[in-house]
């Protein structure tokens, strides 16, 4: 079994300047969901290694009273028409009967999100945040509401998204105080269906994943 207090620090970039940082954000967020705002905005500069990035932070509370789940969370990041700064976008759809019964769900979810979101900011602004896994490497173009690769197998095992899943669940299995092969387990039980849908093979999915996890231990403990 990985011991998740192994490889966290290797997978989430700088400790004291990263972690610093998501916790701002996410407790920024968190708060504004609380206060019952529809939405939170904010201007984002991201510090690694004496450098910087800019992104514009976008997020929608949107009420959902007749969903049957507590919450759901959709998130990118990229450029946009109106913007000259990219921008992480979220547009988060809950129940307010649900809460606060869901909130600790809720504050793991959030903190997951944004740290595999600004994983891909730093993809996009510090080349040595680029780390291959070896996998698909083709850009990442299909219709918003379709799988980003020719198929949701090659999406999930991508050079882009293999350490955006693997370190946003690692930011779970902290925060929920769970081992990293239990939060696989409860994504694969989110999105079952999607498997399902696409004959998406989970273990295998599962598997690259966690040799990545392992086998990039090092190489992440040089570049931070």
């Amino acid at each position: 079994m990985i011991k998740l207090t192994d490889i966290l620090l290797e997978l989430t970039g700088e400790r004291s300047t990263r972690e610093q940082f998501g916790l701002g954000v996410s407790r920024n967020v968190i708060n504004a969901f609380k206060s019952g705002v529809s939405g939170y905005k904010d201007y984002l500069t991201l510090p690694r290694g004496g450098e910087e990035a800019e992104v514009n932070l976008d997020i929608q509370f949107i009420k959902r009273p007749k969903q049957e789940y507590a919450f759901s969370i959709a998130a990118g990041f990229g450029p946009t028409k109106s913007e000259k700064t990219d921008a992480l976008e979220m547009k988060i759809e809950y129940n307010p009967k649900q809460f606060p019964n869901a909130m600790n769900a809720f504050v793991a979810e959030i903190k997951e999100t944004l740290e595999h979101e600004l994983e891909h900011v730093g993809q996009q602004n510090f080349e040595d945040m680029y780390i291959v896994s070896n996998r698909y490497d083709q850009p990442l173009a299909y219709p918003e509401d379709s799988p980003q690769a020719p198929s949701h197998f090659l999406y999930l095992t991508s050079n882009r998204e293999v350490p955006a899943y693997v370190k946003g669940l690692l930011k779970r299995a902290k925060v929920k105080k769970m081992t990293f092969e239990q939060v696989l387990e409860d994504y694969y039980n989110d999105y079952r269906d999607t498997f399902a849908l696409y004959k998406t093979d989970w273990s295998k999915v599962k598997r690259i994943w966690l040799d990545w996890a392992i086998a990039n231990k090092d190489k992440l403990r040089k570049i931070t």
